[in-house]
């Protein structure tokens, strides 16, 4: 069976719930296609040249071969259309906000200091935490694990694809035009991505890390690179 890269959301969870529903729909009909097929050839193959009895139209097999194609799309529908409400919800008031914008050939990341998530120390804060990836060294987003995280994807020249294969999902990162999703992470763990959409010369360029951390190493992290008070710049010279 093929296999999907390991669900480390709430929301690829749910991605990958419709794959499985989807791929077993797939494989009942194909066995039923098959064995109906199977049993024609051999249950009605020329035996002598008598010519057998003729049906000609029957109610019950049209209805059969009617319902069972309106059943199974209005399940894959109702199904698809579930999980992507679910998927493509909206933000809490209290998730972690990462504004990623892409540019050639790279990524930067950027959290307010006021919005960062669940455990901000200070809402009135002020500053950012700013990210930013160069051709030769790849940047790690950093996450923190069990917590709503929302991006907003926006470029700056053509348009990338925002693209983490362990969310099963990625989204457009087009000029002009902010868009955003949300995921809760679930799993501890580093994780390859990239930009998905062939953006010039040096796409391939376009790669970085994720980690996913616990809510204290996040913390420890944002003490780390958070912005010095202009006082504290001061003394410092």
């Amino acid at each position: 069976m093929p296999s999907l890269p390991k669900p480390i959301t709430d929301e690829a969870d749910k991605i990958h719930n419709l794959w499985i529903f989807t791929l077993a729909i797939a494989a009942v009909a194909f066995i039923g296609v098959e064995a109906a097929i199977l049993y024609v050839v051999f249950a009605f193959r020329k035996k002598n040249d008598e010519l057998p009895a003729q049906t000609h139209g029957s109610t019950v097999v049209e209805l059969i071969w009617t319902t069972i194609p309106v059943v199974i799309v209005v399940a894959l529908f109702t199904y698809s259309f579930i999980v992507l409400r679910e998927v493509e919800n909206t933000a809490p008031d209290d998730a972690l906000t990462v504004h990623v914008q892409g540019f050639q050939f790279q990524w930067a990341f950027t959290y307010d200091m006021n919005d960062l998530g669940t455990n901000t120390p200070d809402r009135s804060a002020e500053g950012q935490i700013l990210i930013q990836g160069t051709p030769a060294q790849e940047p790690t987003l950093i996450i923190p694990e069990g917590e709503p995280v929302e991006f907003t994807l926006f470029s700056a020249d053509v348009i990338h694809s925002f693209y983490i294969p362990h969310f099963l999902y990625k989204l457009d990162v087009v000029p002009g035009r902010d868009n955003r999703f949300v995921v809760t992470p679930h799993t501890l763990g580093t994780y390859h991505a990239q930009c998905a959409e062939l953006c010039g010369l040096n796409h391939a360029l376009m790669r970085f890390q994720l980690k996913v951390v616990t809510r204290d190493e996040f913390d420890q992290w944002v003490a780390e690179n958070a912005p010095k008070p202009a006082s504290a710049v001061q003394q410092a010279q």
